[in-house]
């Protein structure tokens, strides 16, 4: 199975879900962002569509060493996201706080 990962603004998770078997969760420390975990998506189509809409931002593996934005780790400093963490130390921050993760 692959899963891909997003961050999207709340409001376009709620008005253009993507097209697939995903699940998406509102930022603890930033509502207005969402993170979006899509396990598979229908069809190339609907990915490109999804990924076309703005604000919509993809987090690749190949990243995962890079320091994590400051907006980020607002995002999940309710969850214990501190500076200086890599996105992979995030994501594994996120991974515990959210049991979709585990699907």
């Amino acid at each position: 199975m692959s899963r891909h990962f997003y961050t999207a603004p709340t409001a376009t998770v709620a008005a253009t879900p993507p097209n697939g078997t995903h699940h998406a969760l509102v930022c603890p420390g930033a509502p207005n962002f969402s993170i979006v975990m899509v396990l598979r998506f229908h069809d190339d189509a609907s990915e490109d569509a999804w990924e076309a809409l703005p604000g919509v931002n993809e987090h690749y593996l190949e990243n995962m060493g890079l320091t994590a934005p400051a907006a980020a780790i607002t995002a999940f400093a309710p969850w214990g996201a501190t500076a200086g963490m890599t996105l992979r130390q995030l994501f594994g921050v996120v991974r515990t706080g959210w049991p979709a993760w585990r699907t």
